[in-house]
């Protein structure tokens, strides 16, 4: 027996075809969408505090449920999705509703819990919501917290398929989850399965930025890739937790131990010590294998105690940004461009603006890998690229008017106006990493019929 777990979303803003590419080539017993990045939950708290039937990712009630609910349904194909963000309740309505428009019956259910914005009084009192990475406490308002989540692990996902729903809708849990609860539903994996549950994690971490373990974004032979019609993965795992990563036939892209190497790497901050709510995992025990074309066994895994604390983020509301850029040529590209950013920089004085950071980049030069090396001043074109943040909005707006002057006024050879010339202030949520007690969040399933 193995359990076939296929991956069509990486993000919110992944293909929208991604589903029917799955659906035309291959076959699989989940489908799992992974749509929740940190900065995606402040934006959705921020869309949920409009409008209580916000807070969700929309593309995958517009482009999974809208468009191939029923063929899922028919191929008895399980949904497991934290598209529901800040607001699974609305999501499950909206796919009900779907549902109900185009006559298929199905059952939904919900994970919630993760949410902890309510009890950030008592946490920071208790514990000060210090900073992973500083150790800082959390020096914010309270008021300016758009959503406070913690990441819930596996349990609940299955305990959400014992249901039966069809569609298992999630807040913010931890991403390899998505992979770990069917598994543990389907084996009957438990608490103390270290290393099985270490393999599920390692599963879920493989393909759950989609097609970045079949070869997009591959930083090897990319040139021998297929891109334009990337197969998405699709992770086959056995009882004891092996598992071979593979893609549908007749889509593009590769699965190689080059690929899943890279993924198993990804955003790992200790190889040694992956943590999450159900195990830590040992990404380094791992042994890679082709085992065929485009077919990657994943072997070895090992696993030990989760810790006692969930991971967690505050998003909040930290003023407004701004960003306009400037394209200029030879000769003399790079001095242009900075000419331009001190001209910039000298208009924010003499206007008196309460602008409270800038920051200017000149791609081409140095955006990326800083200066270039050795240094260079004959480049063909130097784009600037040129932001500010302030509290004060209106002196962002202010500031959006000195970009298109500068095409007449400026450095010459210039091009590549932003938004007609005048850039306009977006507002900021910025994200606080931290953790809080297992015991702050409590994991609820819902079901929906």
């Amino acid at each position: 027996m193995s359990v076939r777990i296929a991956n069509a979303a990486g993000f919110w803003g992944d293909y929208p075809d991604a589903t029917r590419r799955l659906l035309d080539h291959g076959t699989f017993d989940y489908l799992q969408l992974e749509y929740l990045a940190e900065v995606t939950m402040g934006v959705l708290g921020k869309l949920h505090e409009s409008d209580p039937d916000r807070g969700y990712a929309t593309d995958f009630t517009r482009f999974v449920v809208a468009d191939h609910l029923e063929e899922l349904i028919e191929r008895n194909v399980t949904v497991v999705t934290n598209a529901g963000g800040i607001n699974p309740e609305a999501c499950a309505r909206e796919v009900l509703r779907l549902a109900d428009e185009q006559g298929v019956e199905v059952d939904v259910a919900t994970v919630t819990g993760d949410s902890v914005r309510a009890d950030l009084d008592r946490l920071q009192t208790e514990t000060g919501l210090c900073n992973v990475e500083t150790d800082e406490p959390f020096p914010h308002e309270l008021d300016d917290v758009t959503a406070a989540v913690a990441y819930l692990g596996a349990f609940p996902v299955a305990d959400a398929i014992s249901t039966g729903a069809d569609i298992i809708i999630t807040g913010r849990i931890a991403d390899p989850a998505l992979t770990l609860g069917p598994l543990v539903h389907e084996y009957g994996w438990t608490r103390n399965d270290y290393d099985r549950l270490a393999a599920g994690v390692v599963a879920g971490h493989l393909i759950e930025c989609g097609t970045q373990v079949t070869g997009g974004n591959f930083l090897g032979d990319w040139q021998s890739v297929d891109f334009e019609n990337l197969g998405y993965p699709i992770a086959q795992v056995e009882r004891d937790g092996t598992a071979v990563i593979t893609k549908p036939q007749g889509t593009g892209g590769t699965v190689s131990t080059e690929t899943v190497a890279e993924q198993l790497v990804y955003e790992v901050h200790d190889p040694s010590a992956y943590l999450t709510p159900d195990v830590t995992a040992d990404f380094t025990a791992p042994s890679v294998e082709q085992l065929r074309e485009n077919a990657v066994r994943v072997t070895g895994m090992e696993g030990r105690a989760p810790p006692e604390i969930y991971k967690a983020t505050i998003h909040y509301e930290s003023g407004y940004k701004l960003s306009g850029s400037l394209l200029y040529s030879r000769p003399d590209a790079l001095a242009k461009a900075r000419e331009a950013a001190s001209i910039l920089d000298r208009r924010i004085d003499m206007l008196e603006l309460d602008v409270d950071e800038t920051h200017s980049e000149f791609v081409g030069h140095d955006a990326a890998h800083g200066p270039t090396a050795p240094p260079q001043d004959d480049h063909n074109e130097v784009m600037l690229r040129y932001a500010a943040r302030s509290d004060d909005k209106a002196a962002l707006r202010r500031l959006g008017m000195e970009f298109a002057p500068l095409s007449m006024a400026g450095p010459p050879s210039v091009t590549g106006l932003t938004d007609g010339g005048r850039p306009s202030p977006q507002p900021v949520i910025d994200v606080w990493p931290t953790t809080v007690p297992d015991e702050a969040a409590t994991p609820e399933v819902i079901t929906y019929d």
